[in-house]
Order: C-alpha cells, then sequence, then structure tokens
C-alpha cells in the first residue's frame, strides 16, 4: 500500500505531539487530595459563570406556560383565523417547531463554532423574539418561532459547555442545576400570572402581556453581556481544537489557581486529542460503541415527555380552569402552587444528591411518578369537590418527584454519558417528543379523557422504568473518563 509523504508527516507529528503530552502529564502528576478545595480561584464567580451558561433553562421553564397564561388577554387583542382551541394549538407548536430547526442548526455550530460563540447565536434569536410583544397574529408567530430556535441551540450546547468548563469536582452540582432552573423559570412566570387576577391587566386593553412576553429577551441579553463581556469566557477544549492555545490558557487563569492551570490544560489537549485520534463525527452515535449511551438518552427524554408532567404544564391554565370552574383566582393560585411545588426540589438537592447516585434517583423517581398515575387515574372518574382537591395534591406530589429526580437527571445524565454528537441528537428528539405531545394530548382529552390519558403515559413510563432498570449504570463519584469505561467506551 502506498504511503503518501504528507501523511505520514501528519502521523509523525501526531505521535510527537501524544509523546509530548504524556511526558507533560508524568511531570505535573496528580496534585493531593487535601488541595483540592483550593483548586479554583472563586467559588462565586465560578457559579456566576455556571448559572449564566445554564439561565436558558430558566428560559425553557418559562416557555412552558407564559403562553397559556396569557391566553385570554391575548386573544382579545389579536385577530384570530380559526378556532380558539385551533389556535391555541399553532400558538403552543410553533415555539416547538423552532426548537426542532434551532437543536439541527445546532450541528453546523457545534463544528464551526466555539461555545461561547454558538449560545451568542442562541442569544441573538433571543433578543430579537422582544418583538412579540407586537399585537399582530403573524409578528407573534414569527417571533415565537424565532424564541423556539433560540431553546433548541441553547438546550445543546449549555450541558456541553458546562462539562467542557467546569471542574470535575463541581459538575454533578451544576450539572443537576438545570432541571431546578427549569423549575425556577415556570414559578417566576407563575407568579407573574397572578397579575392576571386584576381585571385592568386582564382585559383588551391591558399591556401586561406584553411586559410577560418580552422578558426572555432581557434574559438573554443578561446571559450574553456576562459571559461574553464581563467574563470574556469560552469553552477551553474548543479553543484547542481551533489551535487557539493561548486564549485557551487565559480562560483556565479565570477559574483555576496558578498551580492547577498547567493541569487542567494538559487535560483538555489530552481531550481534544483522543477526539482527533477517534475522528468520530455524527454517524459514530449509531456504532456499538455509542449505541447504549445513546438510546439511554432518547429514552430519557421521551419518559421526561410522555410521563404526563409536560403536558399538564404546557396546559395547565387550561387543565386548572376546568377544575377550578373557570376561576381566574383559583386557576391563577393553583399555578403558582405548581411553580413553588416545582422550585422547591432545588433546596433539598444537595442533600439528596450527596447520599443518592443517579441511577437509584431515576429508579426510586419513576416508581413513584408511576403510582401518582395510578392514583391520578383513579380520581379522574369524579368531579366532586373533594375529590378534585386530592387530584390536585397528587398532581403537586407528581411534579415534585418529577423536578426532584426525573428532570434534573435527564439534564445531567445526558451528557454525562454520551459524546457532543450522541448529546446532539438526543436533544433532537427531545423537541420532536414535544412538538408530538402538543398536537396529541388534547386530542387525547377529548377521545380518552384524563384517566385514558394518563393509562398511555403510565403505560410508556413502566417500560422506560424496565429498561432503565437493566441498562443504566450508575456513576456516582465517577470521573468522565470512568463513565466511559463502565459503559465500553474507553
Amino acid at each position: 500500500m502506498q504511503v503518501f509523504p504528507t501523511q505520514t508527516k501528519e502521523n509523525e507529528n501526531l505521535n510527537s505531539e501524544s509523546n509530548q503530552l504524556h511526558q507533560l502529564s508524568t511531570s505535573i502528576g496528580l496534585q493531593s487530595q487535601q488541595e483540592t478545595d483550593e483548586e479554583i480561584k472563586s467559588f462565586f464567580h465560578l457559579s456566576v459563570i455556571m448559572i449564566a451558561i445554564q439561565s436558558g433553562n430558566f428560559a425553557l421553564g418559562y416557555s412552558l406556560a407564559y403562553l397559556s397564561i396569557s391566553f385570554t388577554t391575548l386573544f382579545s387583542q389579536i385577530t384570530l383565523q380559526g378556532s380558539e382551541i385551533e389556535e391555541q394549538g399553532l400558538f403552543s407548536a410553533v415555539l416547538s417547531i423552532g426548537q426542532i430547526i434551532g437543536a439541527i442548526m445546532t450541528q453546523p455550530l457545534l463544528k464551526y463554532t466555539t461555545r461561547n460563540q454558538s449560545l451568542l447565536i442562541s442569544d441573538a434569536f433571543g433578543i430579537i423574539s422582544i418583538l412579540q410583544i407586537i399585537p399582530n397574529r403573524e409578528v407573534i408567530l414569527a417571533f415565537r418561532f424565532s424564541f423556539g430556535v433560540c431553546l433548541g441551540i441553547s438546550t445543546i450546547i449549555m450541558p456541553l459547555y458546562l462539562k467542557e468548563l467546569c471542574p470535575q469536582k463541581y459538575y454533578e452540582s451544576f450539572s443537576v442545576m438545570a432541571g431546578f432552573l427549569v423549575g425556577g423559570g415556570y414559578l417566576f412566570v407563575t407568579f407573574l400570572g397572578l397579575g392576571y387576577i386584576d381585571d385592568s391587566l386582564n382585559g383588551s386593553d391591558s399591556n401586561y402581556w406584553k411586559f410577560i412576553f418580552a422578558f426572555p429577551a432581557l434574559l438573554h441579553f443578561c446571559r450574553s453581556f456576562i459571559l461574553t463581556f464581563l467574563y470574556k469566557m469560552d469553552s477551553p477544549i474548543t479553543l484547542i481544537q481551533r489551535d487557539k492555545d493561548i486564549l485557551a490558557k487565559e480562560i483556565l487563569r479565570k477559574i483555576y489557581q496558578p498551580q492547577y492551570i498547567d493541569q487542567a490544560f494538559l487535560e483538555c489537549k489530552l481531550g481534544v486529542q483522543k477526539n482527533i485520534e477517534l475522528g468520530e463525527g455524527i454517524l459514530s452515535i449509531f456504532t456499538k460503541k455509542h449505541r447504549t449511551t445513546v438510546i439511554i438518552g432518547c429514552v430519557l427524554v421521551f419518559v421526561y415527555t410522555w410521563s404526563g408532567l409536560f403536558a399538564l404544564f404546557s396546559y395547565s391554565s387550561q387543565i386548572f380552569s376546568e377544575m377550578s370552574k373557570d376561576d381566574t383566582t383559583l386557576n391563577a393560585i393553583f399555578n403558582l402552587i405548581i411553580g413553588i411545588v416545582q422550585f422547591a426540589p432545588a433546596f433539598i438537592s444537595k442533600y439528596v444528591y450527596g447520599r443518592w447516585g443517579k441511577r437509584s434517583l431515576l429508579l426510586f423517581g419513576l416508581t413513584v411518578l408511576i403510582l401518582c398515575q395510578i392514583l391520578i387515574i383513579g380520581l379522574s372518574y369524579s368531579q366532586e369537590l373533594s375529590i378534585v382537591v386530592i387530584s390536585f395534591i397528587v398532581i403537586c406530589i407528581f411534579s415534585f418527584q418529577y423536578v426532584l429526580t426525573l428532570e434534573p437527571i435527564t439534564w445531567s445524565m445526558i451528557p454525562e454519558i454520551n459524546s457532543s454528537e450522541g448529546t446532539y441528537f438526543c436533544f433532537v428528539t427531545l423537541y420532536a417528543w414535544q412538538l408530538l405531545v402538543l398536537y396529541i394530548f388534547p386530542l387525547m382529552l377529548d377521545t380518552l379523557a384524563m384517566s385514558g390519558s394518563f393509562i398511555v403515559f403510565l403505560s410508556l413510563t413502566l417500560l422506560s422504568t424496565t429498561f432503565f432498570y437493566f441498562f443504566v449504570k450508575e456513576t456516582k463519584g465517577l470521573t468522565h473518563k470512568e463513565v466511559d469505561k463502565i459503559y465500553g467506551k474507553d
């Protein structure tokens, strides 16, 4: 076989660089365990950076309800081109369509931009979505779609950015925060929804809905300002991939103590070299090496969407309106309570995740969700006030357990066990499932009622739980390399 000189030279260079990196690794050695507490310069600044990166999850939680709570006021100020139910379906679905398009757009962004550049593009779509405040049907649809594109890009980039930038010691704590930020966004928008109790803010002359629609644009502007202009942050790994080693070290200097910078840089360099040697692209996710973890990720986003909570969140105002018999005040209170329940797990997560591993929490959480689904099915056959109150309490327990276990584990486990290509694919399927639920759930309620709908959700959750029991492995306390090893990737 003929060997071309240029290929030989490239291989020699790669081998030479590999030898140099391994020699450097040996010379640096591992730092003592006693010094790890001083690994970073400032936990406060690290927290600001990590929360800023993941603030898109707050916007994601906000997006679940900001339209739902505003339907009545919004539709009184624009000209509809179909029935109110049809228009509600369209306005709800256009966000998910934008999320799918944004997720698909992320593939070239992963290849040609750094992580921070990708978030800047995402935030640009988010900032222009402020034009949703123009009271015109077509304009609102167009810029709600823009907001969806923003969320689609952001959802995939955020976990990758976090994984590549966050020190290993703090990764688990910050990665599970994603789910709680989603809950925080939902709580915040339901709190704003209390304003609609005031008739002056809930009529055809009200501008209150414009403030609610404009808030996500402000959030994405703040993220860009903090990461790009205040901290000048980026992923050191993507900078090294583009031969910007000096910039990568500048980033690491902002996070690590001086004695840890060379070690952190070496780890990034070795990670980049490993990716180059493997030469894996998007099709690699279908190989035996990655197949199991990609399937686990896809099943996670499937049950995340099809356990019933996403449908309840997306149509909460309509469902609670029926439960409260169109009492606006009671409807708003129901939504606020659900928002509080969703955010409450953030205050106990430190104790839960410090003791339990992700596999144990996932299986326990799904078991509780299954029990709640069974109760919702049984209680939905009665319309007595006492039964409605009990049903709402069960929904609160359902929501609490979902946000404590399934939601944060989904956002944390997928990037932990998958490559960037696998993470990308899993989150693309997430938005496809969400779009399907938005279209199908109203039809399910009409044909199957609440009981029949939750029988479907129960069946799918049982199947998913059985799959996780046999295929998900415990990763508590393991490094990224050790996680790859237990799944047969290293």
